[in-house]
C-alpha cells in the first residue's frame, strides 16, 4: 500500500502541470442540485450561495433550514476557512460535543449531548458514515481517522437517528461526503503547509492533492486524492522522573498521517449513478498523547520503552442509486479493515510502572438498502434494511511492577435492522406529521482469555424496537419548527473475565457481557432565515433519559465496564449566522448549555466511587461549549482578494468519574491571506493563547490536551 500511495501522489503532482492547457469544459450540475418537491420548496434561500444543500434527512437534496432536525452542515470551503482539518477540530464547532477517550492521534472518541461520555469501549453511540457507508467497529466507539483533505461537506445530526440510518446512532450521526469525480472536465486541488509549534524543535509540514479526470465525458470519471503531513514532537521523555532520571528523548511524540483515496463515478444514464471507492489511512504517533505533565509537556517512568500508537485502515465501498420515477432505490456495500493499537511504558498508579500493549484487529462487512418515495403528492415514505457481519479482536499485554497479565477479547456480531419513516403534508405542507420505526436484532458472541482469570465465552442476542415521532411546522417562508420524541439503543459491551473481576474487586457488580443501554430524547426546535436571508437563527431545547447506562471505569488502572443505573440531561443548542451589512464580513456562532446528571445509581457503585451518585454531574460532560467565527473577503485589485478569519471556542469544565476536575479551556485560531484566481496563500495561527488543557484525564495521572500554539504558512490551489 505504501508503494501505491507514493505512485498515486506522484501522478497527482505531475498531472498538475498539464491542467491549465486541458481544463476548458464546464461543470455539469450534480444530482444534489435539484431539490425534492414538497413543503420544503417554500423555504429556499434568498441567497443560495450562503446555503448548504444537505441529504441527511434522506428525502432528497434539501435546503439546510428546511430540514426539521437538529442538524448542522459545513461545506468544504467553510471547513478550510475555519481551519477545521479533522474530526477533533470539528467537534469544537458542534454544540454539546466534546472530546472523550483519547490515547493519541489514532484512538479517539467523542461525546455528543452527554452520549458517549461513559467511556471509550462499546459500540459507538455516535454513528459515522463516509460517503454513504458506515465506519463502525464492534465494541469500540472509534472515530474515523479522516483528514479533511478532499471533503465536499460534513453533516451532523444530533439526537437518535436509527429510523434513518441502519447503523444505530443513539447520540447522533456525523456524515462525511468526499468530493465526487467531475464527469465533464479535469480538476486539480492542492495544498501545502509549513508551521512552527511551541516547544517543538522541528517544523510541522504537509502536502495533499486531488486530481479528477473524466474518462468518458458525462459518463465516467475517476478522482484520486491523498496527502501526507507531519506534526513535530514537543514532549520530553524521562526514564524515571525529571528530577531523578535522565531524559531519554526530546520532542519525542512525532505524529504522521498519510492517506490515499480513489473514486470511480459512473453515470450511464440520468437515472443511474454508481460510485466505487477505495480509501487507505495510516496515522502514527511516537509515544502517546497521554502525558504526565502538560506544561512543560513531559512523560516519565517509561522504563526505557519507546511507546507508539499506530493505525492502518482500509475502506472499500460500492454505492448505487437508481431513480425509478416514483421512488429512488439506493444500495451500499462496504468492507472496513483496521489494525491499530498502542504501546506505553508509564506509571500506572497502584499497579506500578511497566509496559502496556493494547492491540485491535477489526473487520466489518456492511450492506444497506433503502427505497424512498419521489412524488409531488402529500405522502412521503422511506424503507430500508441493514446488515453487518463484523469482528473486533482486542489483545492486551501488561508487564507491571505489581502484575503481569495478557489476554484477548474476540467479539463477533451479526446484526440486522429494518427501518422506515412515513410522513404526510397537511394544509398544503404547512404541517407535516412523521413517524419512523426501527427493529434491530443482534447475534453477538465473544471469547475471552487472560492468564489470571482463565478463559470465558458467551453470547447475547439483544433485539429492540426504537422509534421517532415528529411533527413539523412551516408557517411562513424561511421558518421551520418541529417537535420530536425519539429513542435510541446500543448493544452491550463485552469484556474479559480479568476486566470484570477487577470491577467486582471494587465492590461493583459486573459481568463479561453488559446489558444494552437505551435513551429517550424529547426535543423542540426552531429555524428561521430573516432580513432577506442575511440572518439565520436556530434554537433547540432537548431532554434525554438514559437507562442501564454502560459506564467505563478504571479499577486499579485497567479499563473495565459495568451497568451503573440511569442518567438524564436537559440542554439548549443555539446557532446564528449573520451576513453583515459590511460587504464580505460574516459572523456565526454556536453554543450549548446543559444540565446533565446521574439518575438512580446502583448504591454499590456510589460506595466505591462517590462521584458517581444520584444527582451528581454526569462524568466527562461539559456544562457548556460555544464557538464564534468571523470571516471577511474584500477585493483589493483585479482578480486579487484579501481574506481573514478568526475563531474563539470554549469548552466548560468537566468532572471525571474519579472526581478529577477538568477545568474550562479556550482555543483561538486565525488566518489572513490573499487569493488570486485559483491560488491562495495565508498565514495561520492555531491555539494562539497556547492553551494546554487538559481536554481529557485518565486516572488523575495521564493528561491529554490541545497542541501548543502553532504559526505557519499555507498555500492552496484549485484549477479547473
Amino acid at each position: 500500500m505504501s508503494r501505491l500511495y507514493g505512485l498515486a501522489l506522484a501522478s497527482v503532482a505531475q498531472a498538475a502541470f498539464l491542467l491549465p492547457a486541458c481544463a476548458q469544459a464546464q461543470v455539469a450540475p450534480s444530482p444534489a442540485d435539484s431539490t425534492q418537491p414538497g413543503p420544503q420548496a417554500a423555504t429556499e434561500p434568498t441567497d443560495p450561495g450562503n446555503d448548504i444543500v444537505v441529504t441527511a434527512n434522506r428525502q432528497g437534496a434539501q435546503s439546510l433550514i428546511a430540514v426539521p432536525l437538529a442538524i448542522q452542515a459545513f461545506s468544504g470551503e467553510q471547513l478550510e476557512t475555519r481551519g477545521i482539518r479533522d474530526t477533533t477540530d470539528l467537534v469544537g464547532a458542534i454544540p454539546g460535543a466534546s472530546s472523550g477517550e483519547q490515547v493519541g492521534s489514532v484512538i479517539k472518541t467523542f461525546t455528543l449531548r452527554g452520549v458517549g461520555a461513559a467511556g471509550g469501549v462499546g459500540d459507538s453511540p455516535i454513528g459515522y458514515y463516509i460517503d454513504g457507508v458506515p465506519f463502525a467497529i464492534p465494541n469500540l466507539p472509534l472515530a474515523p481517522p479522516l483528514r479533511f483533505v478532499d471533503i465536499d461537506r460534513v453533516e451532523v445530526l444530533r439526537g437518535p437517528q436509527g429510523t434513518l440510518y441502519g447503523q444505530g446512532s443513539a447520540g447522533g450521526t456525523i456524515i462525511y461526503h468526499t468530493r465526487d469525480p467531475n464527469l465533464e472536465k479535469i480538476e486539480f486541488r492542492g495544498e501545502a503547509s509549513i508551521g512552527k509549534m511551541d516547544d517543538a524543535s522541528d517544523v510541522n509540514y504537509g502536502a495533499s492533492g486531488a486530481l479528477s479526470l473524466p474518462i468518458v465525458k458525462g459518463k465516467l470519471a475517476v478522482r484520486i486524492s491523498g496527502g501526507y503531513d507531519m506534526r513535530a514532537g514537543y514532549v520530553d521523555v524521562y526514564s524515571a522522573t525529571p528530577s531523578t532520571g535522565p531524559r531519554v528523548a526530546k520532542d519525542a511524540n512525532d505524529i504522521t498521517n498519510r492517506d490515499i483515496r480513489a473514486v470511480v463515478l459512473w453515470r450511464p444514464s440520468d437515472a443511474l449513478t454508481v460510485r466505487a471507492q477505495v480509501a487507505h489511512w495510516e496515522p502514527r504517533q511516537d509515544y502517546t498523547q497521554s502525558l504526565r505533565v502538560l506544561d512543560p509537556p513531559q512523560i516519565w517512568n517509561t522504563g526505557g520503552v519507546k511507546g507508539y500508537e499506530s493505525g492502518n485502515f482500509d475502506l472499500y465501498s460500492l454505492t448505487a442509486e437508481y431513480d425509478a420515477g416514483f421512488a429512488v432505490l439506493s444500495n451500499s456495500s462496504s468492507i472496513l479493515d483496521g489494525k491499530f493499537g498502542y504501546l506505553a511504558g508509564q506509571d500506572f498508579g497502584v499497579l506500578g510502572t511497566g509496559t502496556l500493549f493494547n492491540g485491535y484487529d477489526a473487520h466489518s462487512f456492511a450492506q444497506e438498502v433503502q427505497l424512498r418515495s419521489k412524488t409531488s403528492g402529500p405522502f412521503h415514505w422511506l424503507v430500508g434494511g441493514f446488515y453487518q457481519n463484523a469482528k473486533g479482536i482486542f489483545a492486551f499485554d501488561a508487564k507491571l511492577t505489581a502484575l503481569a497479565v495478557s489476554g484477548f477479547n474476540d467479539t463477533r456480531t451479526e446484526n440486522y435492522s429494518a427501518f422506515g419513516e412515513v410522513s404526510y403534508d397537511l394544509f398544503g405542507g404547512k404541517v407535516v406529521p412523521l413517524f419512523g420505526v426501527r427493529y434491530f436484532k443482534d447475534d453477538r458472541s465473544f471469547v475471552a482469555d487472560s492468564i489470571l482469570t482463565g478463559s470465558g465465552s458467551g453470547e447475547t442476542k439483544p433485539h429492540k424496537v426504537t422509534w421517532r415521532a415528529n411533527i413539523s411546522f412551516f408557517p411562513v417562508s424561511n421558518v421551520t419548527a418541529f417537535a420530536t420524541v425519539s429513542t435510541g439503543f446500543r448493544s452491550g459491551i463485552t469484556q474479559t473475565p480479568f476486566q470484570a473481576s477487577l470491577v467486582q474487586l471494587s465492590g461493583i457488580p459486573a459481568a463479561t457481557s453488559l446489558d444494552p443501554d437505551t435513551l429517550t430524547n424529547y426535543e423542540v426546535g426552531l429555524k428561521a432565515r430573516l432580513a432577506g436571508g442575511a440572518l439565520e437563527l436556530g434554537l433547540n431545547v432537548y431532554h434525554m433519559d438514559f437507562k442501564d447506562l454502560q459506564f467505563g471505569l478504571t479499577p486499579f488502572g485497567v479499563a473495565a465496564f459495568a451497568n451503573i443505573g440511569s442518567a438524564k440531561t436537559t440542554g439548549v443548542d443555539a446557532e446564528i449566522r449573520w451576513r453583515t451589512p459590511l460587504r464580505g464580513l460574516n459572523l456565526s456562532a454556536v453554543a450549548n448549555w446543559n444540565d446533565s446528571k446521574f439518575g438512580n445509581v446502583n448504591p454499590a457503585v456510589t460506595a466505591s466511587l462517590p462521584n458517581i451518585a444520584t444527582d451528581r454531574r454526569l462524568s466527562n460532560t461539559a456544562g457548556y461549549n460555544y464557538r464564534i467565527d468571523a470571516d471577511y473577503n474584500h477585493s483589493i485589485g483585479k482578480d486579487l482578494k484579501l481574506f481573514w478569519n478568526a475563531s474563539a471556542a470554549r469548552t466548560g469544565s468537566r468532572v471525571m468519574y474519579d472526581g478529577y476536575l477538568v477545568r474550562a479551556y479556550s482555543l483561538y485560531n486565525a488566518s489572513i491571506g490573499v487569493r488570486h484566481r485559483g491560488w491562495e496563500i495565508s498565514l495561520f495561527g492555531e491555539n494562539l493563547a497556547d492553551e494546554r488543557g487538559p481536554s481529557f484525564v485518565r486516572n488523575s495521572l495521564l493528561f491529554a490536551g490541545p497542541f501548543p500554539r502553532t504559526i505557519g504558512l499555507r498555500l492552496r490551489t484549485s484549477i479547473n
